[in-house]
């Protein structure tokens, strides 16, 4: 049997979902919606695509499609993730996984009566091997009782010496009321390695977030104010009794893009990039050994990068799941994204936030 996909959008579902799907087994994407027609339209046209809806609504009603992907702005996840689970759809939905803590609740709600239909976030990083490989080495007690983990990111620079972001032009991502900003496009994920590595749940939150970049120029040049976030850190207090510190910035001149560092009482185990993982061991003199994990789908998936080749991971999982079969590694459900959704509003907050 083969799995009909609708598609909700045509920014990362267009550049990053749509050419990784040609290589999960099983699936064909039948329908694309988008807020402008004339992009869903040429994106049916690059891909192959038979229908063309006029909204998300309508595929999520529509009979051709089994899962719909929820790749749309973030403002848009709510009302379209719980359409698609109304109408018997499951359903995989892009991070941040709503605008706020309420609308993720309704959401958690309506896949809890929904029983038999699967809804998950896109937390395709828990599928990059070297991320999964962390939470494995963890697990087998190699650096001991988890105590602190420290994870940033700052921009690769480009050729011209400028970082990637600072001199994009405006987009949704700028804008706060459509859930733009740094910390749910990236924070939402690091918040979720860290719940996924230590298995325990955040108790407490103290952040804060900042624009630095005031204003963008439109595609017509005009300049419009920046209300989401370019920077944003956090430090979270889990169960367990480990502490989290976060450093999010699209504005630093300089940085090793992704990294993180966590510490045990037996060692370390530290991310570097995509795919660099090194170990040391407590009392090794500071030597560390690289234990980076090869990734098979290398050069084999467009744009070759971790989001891309993790999401063909994450792909094949939830289809085996839908199929009644085990996922390889433990999804990222709506619960879990109700919970690091109260973590985003608490770092949005400011202060330090308990959380129950």
């Amino acid at each position: 049997m083969t799995l009909g996909i609708g598609v909700i959008g045509t920014g990362f579902a267009r550049r990053v979902q749509l050419p990784a799907l040609r290589l999960v087994p099983g699936v064909s994407v039948t329908a694309i919606a988008s807020g402008n027609a004339a992009r869903a339209a040429a994106a049916a046209r690059e891909f192959g695509i038979p229908h063309v809806l006029a909204d998300g609504a309508a595929l999520a009603r529509a009979d051709e499609v089994d899962l719909v992907l929820v790749a749309s702005t973030p403002d848009t996840h709510a009302g379209f993730s719980i359409a698609a689970l109304e109408a018997g759809k499951h359903v995989l939905c892009e991070k941040p996984t709503a605008l706020d803590a309420g609308e993720a609740r309704r959401m958690l709600a309506a896949a809890e009566r929904h029983p038999d239909r699967l809804a998950w976030l896109d937390h395709e990083l828990r599928h990059e091997p070297n991320r999964r490989a962390v939470r494995d080495h963890i697990r087998r007690g190699a650096i001991g009782t988890v105590q602190h983990l420290e994870l940033s990111l700052t921009p690769y620079v480009r050729g011209d010496g400028r970082p990637q972001t600072v001199a994009a032009p405006w987009s949704w991502w700028f804008d706060a009321t459509r859930g733009g900003g740094i910390l749910g496009a990236v924070g939402s994920h690091y918040v979720d390695l860290c719940r996924y590595w230590t298995a325990s749940e955040v108790v407490e939150v103290a952040g804060a977030v900042a624009t630095f970049v005031p204003e963008r120029p439109d595609e017509a040049g005009v300049m419009r104010r920046v209300t989401a976030d370019d920077y944003a850190s956090a430090t979270l207090r889990f169960a367990s009794g480990a502490v989290a510190t976060i450093l999010l910035s699209t504005v630093a001149h300089h940085g090793p893009g992704h990294f993180a560092q966590l510490t045990g009482s037996e060692g370390t185990l530290i991310l570097t990039g995509e795919g660099r993982l090194e170990i040391g061991k407590a009392g090794g003199g500071g030597a560390l050994e690289d234990i980076s994990v090869p990734d098979d789908l290398r050069g084999r998936v467009t744009p070759d990068n971790m989001w891309a080749r993790s999401f063909v991971r994450l792909m094949r999982d939830l289809v085996a799941a839908i199929g009644g079969g085990r996922p390889d590694v433990p999804p990222a459900t709506f619960a879990d994204g109700y919970r690091v959704q109260q973590v985003l509003d608490a770092v949005r907050g400011g202060g330090v936030t308990p959380l129950d």
